[in-house]
């Protein structure tokens, strides 16, 4: 999974955009320990979304 596809992911399941970065680390935290990804795409997600720090979330 990539960034655009947890955007997707995130977007499907709220029914809206997010807007901060706590709610996509939070998702992807929860994919991770239901299996959804693997330890090596967890790692690059958060590695990603820490990268945006505290600005706006990245839209599609």
């Amino acid at each position: 999974m990539n960034f655009s596809e947890l955007l997707k992911k995130y977007e499907h399941q709220k029914q809206h955009e997010t807007t901060d970065v706590h709610e996509l680390l939070t998702l992807t935290k929860k994919l991770y320990i239901s299996n959804e990804i693997s330890l090596q795409n967890y790692k690059e997600l958060i590695k990603q979304i820490s990268g945006i720090g505290s600005g706006a979330v990245p839209t599609l």
